[in-house]
């Protein structure tokens, strides 16, 4: 052969191998997504295959809770391809922002953090939809959400005209928070009246330095009348007649016990009269105060070591008793779906598996606020959850009071603004500018004008 022939096969085998190194590649075969096992898994995959790609509104306030949500929404999202858009915001421009909404008949929202007190108004307003429905569907509420499981006295809460407006994730009961640290120290018995809650805060008031006596929230508006609402009982007031409905504002129990919580605030902190939720818990747990009077929502944050120097030296009893008995209150958040959505199944999709009995573990584990008798009830938690027995202490207390036909929160429209009216005057009060007496006139006279119309 010659070598001109030679050379010219090399450069024919030269190009076949350039050609075949430009042919179609061999395609990888690509693994089959695990076929879906457990219930929770099943469902997943039948939400994405409907709603994958859905993104959903959430307008929230700020609470331990949310930031437990959000820990848990990438899992939301990577199981059913449905995308959370959190819109957070203060509690009160929450509240501003759902009014301004339902009274516009219009919302971006598909769902909203929702509570007792903005319950009556929004669904007079339209802006509410009924869940019933869904809750009756077994297989839009399946058997891991276990809607039964959430305490009877929080799944009521959000409830309107025999109608479910939400599904609760936080319950909230009031209750007192102490040092037990100091009251082992100074030997000091646990308070179950409300002159020994007196006596005990003037007490510790000043006995270190630093050192207050109590702490709770006053600030002027609804979070001063949250927490005179749970004072009003024990004394004997009451804020409508569960007969007659007539206000009771300017009554002698009802009087006595916004003078009793004047009095009390004298062993608190300076500028206690501007302490809401956050700077009444912080003083608490920068152990500024020997006790406190407060939502069970502020305990897993007062046991968490990163955020309280005081986690491991508190512990939890119930609200102490007044001249007519002891009571507590019953309050919380839950997750409503928007009538105007136009996203509802993925949004009911959502509001199931975030409040689901399944998901509570990791809710609790990332600082959700427990509102599951399953939970509540679990003795292993309760052992790790101390706090968890002065809950379902408190919970009788506000059954006791709804016995009575009592209750913290008036459920019907008029109550925002019945709240701020209280929630003004009892701040006023406190402040100091003018008396309880003056301040329970003034409620009654504004209280009766606003029922009137």
């Amino acid at each position: 052969m010659s070598t001109k022939t030679l050379c010219g096969l090399t450069i024919l085998l030269i190009l076949a191998g350039l050609f075949a190194g430009c042919g179609p590649k061999e395609t990888p075969t690509e693994e089959a997504p695990p076929e879906p096992t457990t219930p929770l898994e099943v469902w997943g995959a039948d939400i994405r295959s409907q709603y994958e790609g859905t993104e959903l509104s959430v307008a929230v306030a700020s609470h331990p809770s949310i930031d437990a949500f959000k820990k848990m929404t990438s899992g939301f999202e990577e199981l059913t391809g449905i995308d959370v858009v959190w819109d957070e915001m203060e509690e009160g421009a929450l509240a501003d922002k759902l009014l301004l909404d339902g009274t516009a008949g219009t919302t971006s929202f598909d769902v909203i953090m929702n509570c007792p007190e903005f319950t009556p108004i929004l669904v007079d307003l339209g802006m509410l939809e009924p869940l019933d429905s869904w809750l009756a569907d077994s297989v839009k509420s399946p058997d891991w959400f276990d809607y039964e499981d959430v305490m009877a006295a929080y799944r009521d809460m959000l409830s309107y005209e025999g109608k479910h407006y939400g599904i609760p994730f936080a319950g909230e009961t009031v209750f007192l928070f102490y040092r037990s640290d100091l009251f082992d120290k100074y030997n000091k018995e646990v308070p179950t009246t409300f002159d020994e809650v007196m006596e005990t805060a003037a007490f510790f008031h000043g006995k270190e330095e630093g050192l207050s006596g109590i702490s709770m929230r006053t600030r002027l508006g609804w979070e001063c009348t949250y927490m005179w609402s749970v004072f009003i009982f024990p004394f004997g007031g009451y804020m409508l007649d569960p007969e007659t409905g007539e206000p009771g504002f300017d009554k002698p129990g009802t009087i006595d016990s916004l003078e009793y919580m004047i009095e009390v605030l004298e062993y608190a902190p300076p500028g206690i009269e501007s302490y809401s939720f956050p700077e009444a818990w912080d003083a608490f747990m920068q152990g500024k105060a020997a006790i406190m009077i407060e939502s069970s929502a502020a305990a897993p944050e007062v046991e968490n070591p990163e955020k309280s120097v005081v986690a491991g030296k508190v512990a939890y009893a119930p609200m102490p008793a007044g001249p007519a008995g002891a009571y507590s209150g019953v309050w919380g958040w839950g997750l409503s779906m928007t009538q105007g959505s136009e996203r509802k199944d993925a949004a009911w999709a959502f509001i199931t598996y975030m409040t689901s009995k399944a998901m509570q573990d990791e809710y609790l584990a990332n600082g959700g606020i427990v509102s599951r008798a399953s939970m509540l009830n679990d003795p292993a938690q309760q052992s790790t959850h101390t706090y968890y027995q002065a809950t379902l202490d408190t919970l009788k207390q506000s059954a006791d009071l709804l016995d009575k036909g009592l209750g913290v929160v008036i459920m019907m429209p008029a109550w925002s603004m019945m709240s701020e009216i209280m929630g003004t005057e009892a701040a006023r009060a406190i402040a100091g500018e003018i008396t309880a007496q003056e301040a329970g006139e003034s409620m009654q006279a504004q209280i009766v004008e606003l029922l009137s119309q």
